[in-house]
């Protein structure tokens, strides 16, 4: 085929293409614009900074004590979500984690890390990435949400998934029924 023939037939394409679109467009027209109008509005959050979340995450759980407690320990109150990890003895143990949400993380403060430990908030406050070189003292963070529905929790020790039975969640110590886990606004 010739390059003049490959034109003409690009140009067959084109002006085929094009009387779909005309031909549709009156139909099309509107959602297009529905559409557009949808976009443009900005999202409006109907809810305060960390207000709130189901009862059942309210309360520090017990005994979150290093000479006692192994695990990760989370709960939620007045000042905003909390997260604990720790473990019997002095060997080494690495916890790490992961924090997603459609809303925002804000207020993300760091508790007693040192030397190794990380803790890094997503340039667009989505997600909260963390990893602790525990050695059997506390550590952890402290943060607020806005406009969060939702927050998907993911935590890892020593490289392997979480085993449930030791994340415990609010005064009750609630353990997800899986790792990693979604918590919603009540």
């Amino acid at each position: 085929m010739g390059p003049k023939r490959i034109a003409a037939m690009g140009m067959i394409g084109v002006l085929l293409g094009a009387g779909s679109l005309i031909a549709s467009a009156g139909g099309a027209s509107a959602s297009v614009a529905s559409a557009s109008v949808v976009r443009r509005t900005p999202r409006v959050c109907a809810t305060k900074i960390d207000d709130r979340w189901p009862g059942w995450v309210d309360g520090r759980p017990k005994n979150v004590d290093p000479t006692t407690a192994e695990g990760v320990y989370m709960w939620h109150n007045a000042t905003g979500w909390h997260i604990r990890a720790t473990h019997r003895g002095r060997a080494l143990r690495t916890f790490s984690g992961r924090l997603e949400t459609t809303g925002r993380f804000v207020g993300v403060r760091a508790v007693r890390l040192e030397g190794h430990d990380s803790l890094t908030v997503a340039a667009d406050h989505h997600a909260i990435a963390f990893s602790f070189d525990n050695y059997g003292a506390i550590d952890g963070l402290n943060f607020r949400t806005l406009c969060a529905p939702s927050i998907t929790f993911t935590f890892v020790s020593d490289g392997v998934s979480m085993p449930v039975e030791f994340v415990k969640i609010g005064s009750a110590a609630v353990n997800p029924t899986t790792d990693p886990f979604s918590i919603s606004r009540g």
